[in-house]
């Protein structure tokens, strides 16, 4: 017989959930022993996980309700802290929804609208019963095609392994996967004086040949330079499709977005609400100064 603590099973409550229970977050950053770290946007760019053109593309395609998903095989690899600073870059309309793993409900079908609602997801895997998987996994990316955008992370050290992992272990159909616009893949390494450097090694844009998901690279890391190559066509190609402009306007805006990271940066501009407070006033909005159920206070 298998010890008992091999055999252990979580029991997982579903109750009804509320517009007000979907604001807030549920173990967003796992159950670690340490608590969180998060970091702004410029913070990560200074850090050198991304370039500043990385960050902006990244964030001009959450902003216009692109769908993400942040992979890397290691544990603190960045997945999480990446993706709630990506978060600052949401409109003040867009609603998020919070997952709830293995006890949702689905409630939110009847809540929001999906051309304005985010589903946040903190992890797809079936580690902890906080995290999502199996058949509601499944149902979550359905969904996109109802107009809904999704914003996860998942454990996997290339764009080919998330693919295979999600349409072969978990089951997600190519159609549904196809719907999500980036697929950035982190590597966390050690360094010569025995700290840690993190570094985003890919982004994919997904799409959909047939029955088979497509993966078009857009950003591509050089380990040996440390730098971050560019593919402009197809960031461009992106932009225009989500932002329905023009090659020219699209090209114009990103570099824009570009300058204000780098300038961020040469100011010395890296504390949240800062970066926050920066980011949505060049969108000409306020941040809020108190954010209901913000991943950075979970």
């Amino acid at each position: 017989m298998e010890p008992y603590r091999t055999q252990r099973r979580y029991v997982i409550a579903e109750q009804p959930l509320s517009a007000r229970d979907y604001d807030v977050p549920v173990g967003w950053w796992g159950w670690n022993w340490e608590p969180p770290v998060p970091m702004s946007m410029a913070e990560i760019v200074q850090a050198g996980n991304m370039d500043a053109r990385t960050a902006a593309l990244c964030g001009m395609a959450v902003e216009a309700h692109g769908s993400l998903l942040i992979a890397a095989e290691q544990p603190h690899s960045g997945k999480t802290t990446t993706l709630t600073a990506l978060l600052d870059y949401l409109p003040r309309a867009t609603r998020r929804i919070f997952i709830r793993g293995g006890a949702e409900t689905f409630d939110f079908l009847t809540q929001a609208e999906p051309r304005t609602t985010i589903l946040l997801a903190n992890e797809l895997s079936s580690h902890l019963p906080v995290y999502l998987w199996g058949p509601k996994a499944v149902r979550v990316f359905s969904t996109l095609a109802k107009g809904y955008a999704l914003g996860s992370t998942l454990h996997a050290d290339s764009a080919d392994e998330a693919v295979a992992q999600l349409t072969g272990e978990l089951g997600v159909a190519p159609a549904d996967l196809a719907r999500v616009h980036l697929l950035v893949v982190m590597r966390i390494y050690g360094t010569s004086r025995g700290g840690h450097a993190r570094r985003v090694v890919s982004i994919h844009r997904l799409g959909l040949r047939g029955s088979d998901v497509t993966q078009t690279p857009l950003v591509t890391h050089d380990p040996s330079e440390d730098t971050f190559a560019h593919d402009a066509n197809a960031e461009i190609a992106l932009l225009r499709e989500l932002r329905g402009t023009d090659a020219a306007a699209a090209e114009a805006e990103l570099a824009r977005r570009t300058a204000l990271l780098e300038d961020l940066l040469r100011r010395g501009t890296f504390d949240i609400p800062e970066v926050r407070a920066a980011i949505a006033a060049d969108r000409g909005e306020r941040a809020p100064i108190l954010l209901r159920g913000d991943p950075v206070n979970d």
